[in-house]
């Protein structure tokens, strides 16, 4: 399971109904479930195409968090796409001719597997398509200062407290996904870009 916070002015059901638009066609169908307290959960599952067709699900969760929204992607029973790819694999071994009749079926069974990453193009595609940036966790948004250790907002130039500089405490971006990871981190702990100068 994956989470990540955005912050700005996101609508959590503006964002479901991007996904049910985006997702719901095709091999896929989508549904929205509403929960409490503005929680939302769209489901996307692959369609049965058959007698013995791998089928998987994906749920995606929206819940309003201060300031936007935070994002949770589960993944549920995707061992039957790779199941189904084994087996095609299998058969391809001892008759090369019972692939072409499987081509189609490939083609789902590799889309199921890159589905987490669809939904996560296509989330970033409507956060930045209204503005909002992805935001940092709970323990990002707090530096200490380095001189007597008071936390004051990320950002801020100087202490509220002593009047020290905080510029050398800051948390860096990352600058191929713009996860915030701490100032003395050397790689992105989302994506593993390397952070800092090159040597």
């Amino acid at each position: 399971m994956e989470q990540r916070t955005y912050r700005g002015e996101i609508d959590a059901e503006g964002l479901a109904d991007a996904l049910m638009t985006r997702f719901n066609h095709g091999d896929l169908m989508a549904q929205m479930v509403r929960g409490q307290e503005g929680h939302l959960m769209v489901q996307i599952a692959t369609r049965q195409w058959g007698w013995g067709a791998a089928r998987s699900a994906l749920s995606v969760g929206i819940a309003p968090v201060e300031g936007g929204v935070r994002v949770t992607v589960g993944e549920q029973r995707w061992l039957d796409a790779a199941a189904s790819l084994a087996v095609t694999g299998l058969g391809a071994l001892v008759n090369p001719l019972s692939l072409l009749g499987r081509i189609d079926d490939i083609a789902r069974d590799v889309g199921k597997l890159t589905l987490p990453d669809q939904v996560w193009v296509a989330v970033e595609h409507y956060v930045d398509s209204v503005g909002a940036k992805l935001g940092m966790s709970e323990k990002q948004v707090v530096v200490a200062c380095p001189y007597c250790g008071v936390g004051n907002p990320v950002g801020v130039g100087t202490c509220s407290a002593c009047g020290g500089s905080l510029v050398d405490a800051q948390p860096v971006a990352c600058p191929n996904c713009g996860f915030i990871s701490p100032r003395d981190a050397r790689f992105c702990s989302r994506c593993g870009v390397k952070l800092g100068p090159s040597p």
